[in-house]
């Protein structure tokens, strides 16, 4: 039996700043990666080549923007709520890595999880 549903439209919110490309001297440290999912533009969601996620806007963010709906990341790894695309401590996507990857840096304190991590391992942030 075929079943007719309505479509539900939500407004689904991707992200991309003007922040530069990062250079980041990370070495072989991954802790964004496992830790963090990165958010995907409306460029990268619409490519297909990565496999999403939607996390719910913060009440901050839905008050500055009343249309502001779930936020689009790449799919979060189930355990850890960090990347999926972190195997065995590699990006498996490395040179095709989202925009949000490359202008991430942990030394600006950007998101509250990675603050001490990044003071721990490079000393004062920027």
């Amino acid at each position: 039996m075929i079943r007719k549903y309505d479509i539900i439209n939500i407004n689904l919110t991707s992200i991309s700043h003007d922040v530069g490309i990062a250079d980041v001297p990370c070495g072989t440290c991954a802790r964004c990666c496992e830790t963090l999912a990165p958010y995907l533009t409306k460029e990268e969601v619409s490519s297909g080549k990565y496999p999403i996620s939607l996390t719910m806007a913060t009440v901050d963010d839905r008050l500055q923007n009343r249309d502001c709906g779930p936020i689009v990341t790449v799919y979060k790894n189930p355990i850890t709520g960090g990347c999926s695309l972190l195997v065995n401590g590699l990006c498996t996507v490395y040179d095709d890595r989202p925009q949000a990857c490359r202008q991430f840096d942990c030394r600006k304190g950007h998101h509250p999880k990675l603050v001490e991590f990044a003071k721990e391992k490079f000393g004062e942030t920027l």
